[in-house]
C-alpha cells in the first residue's frame, strides 16, 4: 500500500460558513453540515488517488498532503496503486475508512470496483469529495471538484488556431494518451467545437490514440511521429492528455516539426519543450489545485471553520507558453514552492467558491 501521511506546522485560513448558488431564478443550498471537532483535535484525513506514477494524478496527492503541511490541526494519509488498478485502489480505499473518518477524497477513473466501499463509507457518515473525474453513481458524494475540461480544451485550441494563418488550408492533428478517459476526452470535444467555430475550412483528423497512458515517452513519440507523416497537410497539432507535448519537443530536435501546438499538464518535458521554444502552449487544469481545494474544504468542516460545500466546482485552467514559462518552472521546482504559490490561490477559490460552483452534484 502507497500511505503517506504528514502533518507539519503552518497555517490555517478563514473561510466562509454558508454558500449558495444562484441560478436560472432559483437558490440552490450548496453545503452540508458536519459535526466539527473540538480545539485540541487533529482532522484525520485520507486521499485515494489512481496510481503514483503519473504526475498529473501525484500533483493531485500532493496538493491534499499540502493541507497537512500547512495545518498541524489536519493529518492527510494518501493511497495509490502503482499503476491504475481498479481492484486494488478499492482494496486500499477499506484500511483509510477505517482511520480517516473525518473525511476522504477520491481521485478514480473507474467506477466499478471503487462503488461498494465508497457508499459504505458515506452510508457510515464519512463526509467525501471528488475531485477529476465524476464519483460512482448512488453513491451520495455531493462535493466533485475538476476543471472545465470542455472550456480549457476549446481556450486552448483557440490559442493555437490563432497562429494558423488565415488562408492556410489542411488538417489539425489531435492526439490522445488516454482515449476514453472522461476529462481527456471532454478536453478533445472543446478543441472539436472550437475548431469547428473558428476555422470550419481545416479538416479535423482525430482523435487519435496516440499510444495508452502507460505508454513510454519513446512510444508516445513514435506514434506522433507516424500521424504526421500521415498527414503532411497539418497546420497544427492539439492534445489534451499530458505526453504528448514532450514528444513533439523531441521531434522538433529531431526533425523539421515546427506547427503551432498546444498540449497539457505540467509535466517537466512539457515545460522544457516550451522553454526551448519548439512547443507555444501548455494548458494547466490544476491538478494540485483539485487536490488542495477538495483536502482543504473537508478539513474545514471537520475542524468547525464552514460547513462542507456542495456541487459542482470548476477549477480555472492556467495556459503556460513563453511570456510566464521561467514563472512556471521555478514554481514547480519542488512541493514546497508549487504550496507557498498555490495556497494561496486555493484559499481565495473556497473563501469565494459560490463563483466557482456552477451547479448541484450530482446533476439534478
Amino acid at each position: 500500500m502507497k500511505n503517506i501521511a504528514q502533518r507539519t506546522p503552518g497555517r490555517s485560513c478563514f473561510r466562509p460558513s454558508r454558500l449558495l448558488l444562484a441560478g436560472a431564478g432559483l437558490m440552490l443550498s450548496m453545503t452540508a453540515v458536519t459535526p466539527a471537532l473540538s480545539q485540541e483535535d487533529v482532522a484525520q484525513l485520507g486521499f485515494v488517488y489512481w496510481e503514483t506514477k503519473t504526475d498529473a494524478f501525484v500533483q493531485m496527492a500532493n496538493g491534499g498532503r499540502a493541507v497537512g503541511m500547512l495545518d498541524p490541526q489536519v493529518n492527510v494519509l494518501t493511497a495509490a496503486p502503482d499503476t491504475g488498478d481498479p481492484q486494488r485502489q478499492a482494496a486500499l480505499f477499506g484500511p483509510i475508512a477505517q482511520t480517516q473518518t473525518d473525511g476522504i477524497v477520491l481521485q478514480s477513473l473507474v467506477p466499478g470496483p471503487i462503488t461498494r466501499p465508497v457508499v459504505e463509507a458515506t452510508g457510515a457518515g464519512i463526509p467525501m469529495a471528488a475531485i477529476d473525474a465524476p464519483p460512482p453513481e448512488g453513491t451520495n458524494v455531493g462535493l466533485f471538484i475538476t476543471a472545465d475540461n470542455v472550456g480549457i480544451g476549446a481556450q486552448l485550441a483557440e490559442q493555437v488556431l490563432a497562429l494558423v494563418p488565415a488562408d492556410a488550408t489542411g488538417s489539425v492533428l489531435i492526439g490522445n494518451t488516454g482515449v476514453g478517459i472522461p476529462p481527456l476526452d471532454m478536453r478533445v470535444q472543446g478543441m472539436i467545437g472550437k475548431i469547428e467555430e473558428l476555422r470550419p475550412d481545416l479538416t479535423i483528423v482525430g482523435p487519435v490514440a496516440t499510444n495508452g497512458v502507460s505508454a513510454s515517452s519513446a512510444e508516445v513519440y513514435a506514434a506522433w511521429e507516424a500521424l504526421l507523416r500521415n498527414n503532411s497537410d497539418a497546420v497544427a497539432v492539439l492534445a489534451p492528455s499530458a505526453q504528448d507535448a514532450t514528444a513533439w519537443g523531441l521531434l522538433a530536435q529531431r526533425t523539421d516539426f515546427d506547427l503551432p501546438s498546444g498540449g497539457f499538464d505540467l509535466e517537466a518535458g512539457n515545460l522544457q519543450a516550451v522553454k526551448n521554444g519548439f512547443v507555444d502552449y501548455i494548458m494547466s487544469p490544476g491538478h494540485w489545485l483539485s487536490g488542495y481545494l477538495a483536502t482543504r474544504a473537508l478539513a474545514n468542516a471537520a475542524l468547525g471553520e464552514a460547513d462542507l460545500i456542495q456541487g459542482l466546482l470548476l477549477v480555472p485552467g492556467e495556459l503556460v507558453s513563453s511570456e510566464n514559462i521561467d514563472e512556471i518552472i521555478a514554481r514547480q521546482s519542488s512541493e514546497e514552492t508549487v504550496a507557498a504559490a498555490l495556497a494561496p490561490v486555493g484559499d481565495d477559490i473556497l473563501a469565494n467558491a459560490d463563483q466557482y460552483i456552477v451547479g448541484p452534484w450530482p446533476p439534478q
